[in-house]
């Protein structure tokens, strides 16, 4: 797929301050970081559900006698519990492997915090990093509360 290297699109990541960076054919998995490093977390836990699901979950069958694939809905609940499991700490590493951050922000290296504020103030600070910049929650889209 090109469609980012098209002129439309330029023109609409020019228009949010945004740069494009194109990887090169064999870096995605030098230089992206859910390649690096949060990608084989997250097919563990998401192989972890299927494999319970599979030994453990009731099962249908088809007049054929062949087992029933799991619902779209039970897919998507572990998609997103498997998401859930991968620890600030992985997509941290990651980005920092990557080039993507340069410092880490304080405390980030906690492994599977159960603190879901710090949790968030962390990938807050990361994202904001990432973007280079220092907005706050109040400025959203270029509005900000007086």
């Amino acid at each position: 797929m090109r469609a980012h290297l098209t002129d439309a699109v330029k023109n609409q990541v020019k228009q949010t301050n945004s740069e494009l960076a194109i990887i090169p054919g064999g870096l995605t998995k030098e230089l992206q970081p859910l390649d690096i490093g949060v990608n084989r977390a997250f097919i563990v836990k998401l192989r972890s559900a299927w494999e319970q699901w599979m030994t453990e979950g009731e099962h249908t069958f088809t007049n054929t006698g062949r087992q029933r694939r799991a619902t779209y809905a039970t897919i998507c609940q572990w998609i997103v519990d498997a998401w859930a499991k991968v620890s600030v700490s992985t997509v941290v590493r990651a980005s920092t492997k990557a080039g993507m951050i340069t410092e880490l922000p304080a405390n980030s290296n906690d492994t599977d915090s159960d603190n879901d504020e710090r949790d968030s103030d962390i990938l807050f600070a990361i994202i904001a990093q990432l973007l280079n910049s220092d907005t706050k929650d109040e400025e959203f889209e270029g509005f900000v509360d007086e």
